[in-house]
């Protein structure tokens, strides 16, 4: 962690916090028996914890939690209740010590490496039930073993018969049980149990998890699918279908193992095998990821919720994830960004269901029924789920302010849920527990190397949320979008929903999108939202930079700046968007596509040949993080990284 950052930061962070009641200190190497003194601090966040407890009932001010220098590792999440809450208007505050870099880890070393046969490769004893999908060695991520380009798909197989009485189906119907591939392309895998196949389309990519792979004949082979899962991911409508004689990505399998920085989990020997880049694996550091996640804010409904709580300067790293379960089988996907499918549909049209057939995967740090919740100063490091911030459902009043991500599988942070197309009805939060995510602050957060793997979501997103602001973010390098806000479309079939407004999404700054996903913007919306903004952006280098999509209405875009030559800086594909003003923006092309009803375009200044006046520069310097929060980006842009055998931009089959 660059130190005067954290100085700089942290003394920000000391100057508005004010009297503290008590102060309680924890260090991962502390002695036991501590009391929870600078001199005898706790050894363990969990003590820190139970501390807390003890004196939170009637607080006359701030409790600060100060973590010491070093690593606190974690089997599991740290859970908060409304016990943890601070009370009577003040906070608990969990916070690095000044100038001192502390590290939440969900992982484990390991150790005792040792050659094989085979060259390169080493291996070492690992004791887990579960799949490993990541793997970090001298502080690099390493990559899954996996096929040095996609291979074609050759046709599906089999037919399973759905009865409609499931709990995961919404009816009957017969789907697929596997997809086949020529046995040139494909060797026989072992632990087909671990395999995954990556099936990209247009806008969606999806994981689909084997449970056999098999010989049909002489030419062909067939990868049998986990179901129900298999059958709820292929069964998806749009680009959410399943081409099976395109392109397939296959990883997982020891024998997929021939380069330098893949590894592979053998479950059955309990052994992780990884191919060297020269490293000397007696000294090497491998941490494997180990904790679903790392923490855990669960209030238990709308009148119970866990309050004032706040985390500074802290780095999260090293948590874990398996993928979406559905008895015993897993997989990911949905037909749009974070909303996955969770249940099958015969005809793959989730609109009719009110997107309960969707769910959002737990985040790194998941939230529900909270309020004054806030993130500020920390940095989102090497973590593995497919979201690192949720603010899933009920959260109010809260800040993800000025944090670092980077090296992440999933995106930074995502607000709300699909199933808050209405307030109260869903078959996940029912009544008295549901309710929209609204009052929100996602502003001055620096975004890298996000969705490496989830790569069909975006940086930062969010479903039907009520006056949240993205504001002030700096976007760059994504497989798909940058900030995408809103849901439900208007040839859905189902009435829109009323549930956003007054949202913004104003001077972020955004470069170098959709490098590996297709047909999305930059910015992006869906569905009204009254009174909502995309005000003084700065973006370049986009296919479509402003994208609202169906159904976006009531939107003002105004006084943003676009270079991005030969693309279209505005995009209105449908006559159901509708009642929107878009004036007096800056832009280096002046490509447009605007079919929308009462959508005009006023004062668009175009600098194709020519250089952007003092004006629209005076915008570029405005838009991006802001003064106090500007230590977090580094001297350097963070190095580029894939988990493909490439970088980016693919060559897939097609």
């Amino acid at each position: 962690m660059n130190k005067l950052f954290g100085i700089t930061l942290l003394s920000l962070l000391f100057s508005t916090i004010g009297y503290a009641q008590q102060t309680i200190y924890v260090s991962p190497g502390a002695a036991k028996g501590g009391k929870g003194t600078l001199q005898s601090p706790y050894a363990s966040l969990e003590e820190a914890q139970k501390a807390v407890r003890r004196i939170n009932k009637k607080m006359t001010g701030d409790i600060t939690v100060y973590l010491r220098e070093g690593t606190y590792y974690m089997a599991s999440p740290l859970r908060f209740s409304e016990k943890d809450s601070g009370t009577n208007g003040h906070r608990v505050i969990y916070k690095a010590y000044q100038g001192e870099t502390p590290v939440i880890s969900g992982g484990q070393k390991v150790t005792g490496w040792e050659p094989t046969m085979h060259r390169n490769i080493y291996s070492a004893p690992f004791k887990s039930e579960s799949k490993l999908r990541a793997l970090f060695v001298n502080g690099q991520r390493a990559r899954m073993a996996i096929t040095s380009q996609p291979i074609s798909g050759q046709g599906s197989w089999g037919a399973l018969k759905v009865n409609g009485n499931e709990h995961w189906a919404y009816g009957e119907g017969t789907v697929v049980e596997g997809i086949k591939f020529l046995n040139e392309d494909l060797p026989l895998l072992s632990n087909p149990e671990d395999v995954e196949l990556i099936h990209k389309h247009v806008w969606n990519e999806k994981i689909l998890c084997a449970s056999e792979v098999a010989r049909l004949d002489n030419d062909t082979l067939v990868v049998k699918l986990q179901q129900p899962y298999g059958a709820i991911l292929t069964s998806l409508a749009w680009a959410g279908s399943t081409q099976y004689d395109k392109g397939f990505f296959i990883r997982n399998a020891f024998e997929l193992l021939d380069s330098p920085g893949e590894f592979y989990y053998d479950r059955k020997k309990q052994r992780i095998y990884y191919y060297t880049e020269d490293e000397d694996m007696s000294k090497a550091e491998v941490i494997a990821p180990v904790s679903e996640g790392l923490i855990r804010i669960y209030g238990t409904s709308n009148t119970s919720k866990v309050e004032n709580l706040a985390f500074e300067g802290i780095t999260f790293s090293h948590d874990a994830w398996e993928l979406m379960e559905i008895d015993g089988s897993y997989g990911f996907g949905g037909i749009q960004s974070l909303g996955l499918a969770i249940k099958y549909i015969p005809n793959g049209n989730w609109h009719p269901t009110k997107y309960n057939s969707t769910d959002v995967p737990p985040g790194t740090i998941d939230v529900k029924n909270s309020k004054n919740i806030s993130f500020v100063g920390n940095r989102f490091e090497q973590l593995n789920s497919a979201t690192s911030i949720s603010y899933v459902n009920d959260v109010t009043d809260s800040q993800i302010i000025g944090n670092f991500f980077n090296d992440l599988l999933g995106n930074a942070v995502n607000v709300g849920h699909p199933q808050h197309y209405e307030i109260g009805d869903g078959d996940i939060y029912g009544p008295g527990i549901e309710g929209v995510c609204k009052n929100i602050k996602i502003t001055n957060n620096y975004i890298r190397n996000i969705s490496l793997d989830f790569r069909m979501v975006e940086a930062i997103l969010a479903f039907f949320v009520e006056n949240v602001n993205f504001d002030y973010n700096d976007i760059a390098g994504t497989p798909y979008g940058a900030i995408a806000n809103g849901w439900w479309w208007a040839n859905a079939g189902i009435p829109p929903s009323t549930v956003a407004k007054n949202n913004t999404m104003n001077y972020n700054r955004i470069h170098n999108t959709h490098l590996v996903l297709h047909d999305g913007g930059m910015l992006y919306t869906l569905g009204k939202q009254p009174d909502s903004q995309i005000i003084g952006n700065y973006l370049t280098d986009g296919p479509r930079c402003i994208y609202p999509d169906d159904g976006s209405a009531y939107f003002t875009i105004k006084d943003n700046v676009i270079y991005s030559l030969h693309n279209l800086w505005l995009h209105i594909a449908s006559d159901r968007c509708h009642d929107i003003v878009i004036d007096h923006n800056f832009v280096k092309d002046n490509g447009t596509i605007n079919n929308g009803v009462n959508t005009p375009l006023t004062n668009t200044i175009n600098f194709r040949n020519r250089p952007f006046d003092d004006e629209s520069k005076a915008l570029m310097e405005k838009a991006g993080i802001q003064a106090p929060y500007k230590n977090i980006i580094p001297k350097e842009e963070p190095k580029e990284i894939s988990i493909y055998p490439f970088v980016q931009k693919e060559a897939w089959i097609n």
